[in-house]
């Protein structure tokens, strides 16, 4: 299932809305909103999404691997991912359940410190873990919160290929 774009996906558009790079990537690109509108601002962009219906979804000015996270890539200037959140439960759905991508995430930004990074992610989810995890890799350079009924939504930016100060 291909995750619809929602208020989460407008929230990480607003957040993208100044960044440039020459290699950027949406890791667990969905319906390739994100990716599309990094494609007008980064010379080159990369899709990545685990599901095979996501990876067509993205047009040719997006280079596409469908797979598992950014476990194969060496670099990047800046990476933006609209995290799953829910706890695994029947049936999968990769597009909304965590199946390990928040950890994966976080690992490769500790290995390879992009320039700048946008996770995405809900109250509902481990937001406390990835905000501290965020701020003890990269200097935390903007929030946006949207509350919902339910739930918030943050878009944390921050900044981790520079020292930390």
């Amino acid at each position: 299932m291909i995750y619809k774009p929602a208020e989460d996906t407008e929230l990480a558009l607003r957040a993208i809305e100044a960044l440039e790079g020459d290699v950027c990537v949406d890791v667990g690109s969905g319906s390739c909103i994100i990716a599309r509108k990094l494609a007008t601002r980064c010379r080159w962009t990369l899709a990545i999404d685990i599901e095979p219906q996501a990876c067509k979804t993205c047009p040719k000015e997006v280079d596409v691997i469908c797979g598992s996270g950014p476990t194969s890539l060496r670099r990047a200037d800046v990476v933006v991912s609209n995290l799953p959140y829910l706890p695994p439960e029947e049936p999968l759905d990769p597009s909304i359940h965590d199946l390990g991508l928040t950890q994966q995430v976080l690992r490769w930004i500790s290995m390879y410190r992009p320039r700048t990074v946008v996770l995405v992610f809900s109250s509902l989810g481990r937001a406390t873990h990835i905000t501290e995890a965020l701020n003890a890799m990269c200097t935390i350079v903007r929030v946006e919160k949207l509350h919902l009924f339910f739930e918030s939504i943050y878009a944390v930016t921050a900044a981790c290929g520079q020292p930390r100060r």
